[in-house]
């Protein structure tokens, strides 16, 4: 579980947003929805571990992630994994590159299993064949859908999303709805933050709290068969 108690944050000398409350319990995808610069990324960077609020704290399992003991923030990114909105790609790395990296932390699965997930991921986001693509030559969709991809490979305990969905595209947008909802229905923790609810989330999103200049959207998990037992 992560917790976010009476967060706040000061920018260019002004509160932009004070005294929030967050609870993402384990087996939960969230939204949280807000226009440009209102400080989506800022807060996901914050329930990561990589920006300490100004005020509040959070908690993981119980743990802080701000504490003078740091174990919290380590233990959380072993399990975790991060979409950003775009990333600056280095001329020569490729699809592949980005699997091989993701790979060396599986620990649990063979060459076989993962080479085997490596295709359906690829398939799953529409890059069966862009595996050998350098990611300077993808588009910004193709790229963060690569990239979505290869920290599936990892089975993150944790995901979190900065504008993934909108980057995606819409063909790609029903998808992302059914995988959020089925990771949460495995028992993990989906956290996506957007400027506006994606197209046709509208059908199944639901519990729409305001938190501050944020809208908080929770999202019915999907439990696939043998999920269950």
């Amino acid at each position: 579980m992560i917790e976010a108690l009476r967060l706040g944050i000061v920018f260019c000398e002004a509160t932009l947003w004070d005294g929030l409350d967050f609870a993402f319990e384990d087996g939960s995808a969230t939204v949280i929805v807000g226009p440009p610069s209102c400080g989506k990324t800022l807060l996901l960077s914050i329930l990561r571990g990589e920006r300490k609020p100004d005020a509040g704290d959070v908690l993981v399992s119980g743990r802080s992630l701000y504490s003078t003991d740091r174990s919290a923030v380590t233990d959380l990114r072993a399990v975790s994994g991060f979409v950003p909105e775009r990333f600056e790609a280095d001329g020569k790395l490729t699809v592949n590159n980005l699997f091989t990296r993701s790979s060396m932390v599986c620990h649990e699965i063979d060459s076989t299993e993962q080479k085997d997930r490596w295709e359906r991921l690829l398939a799953m986001v529409g890059l069966t064949r862009k595996k050998d693509a350098r990611l300077s030559t993808l588009s910004s969709s193709e790229r963060v859908r690569a990239a979505l991809a290869a920290e599936l490979l990892r089975s993150p305990k944790v995901l979190f999303m900065d504008s993934a969905v909108m980057m995606a595209g819409t063909p790609y947008t029903g998808m992302m709805g059914n995988l959020l909802r089925v990771l949460a229905g495995a028992g993990n923790i989906v956290l996506a933050a957007e400027r506006k609810l994606p197209q046709g989330w509208e059908k199944f999103a639901s519990q729409r709290k305001p938190k501050g200049p944020f809208f908080e959207y929770r999202l019915p998990p999907i439990v696939t068969e043998g999920e269950s037992d």
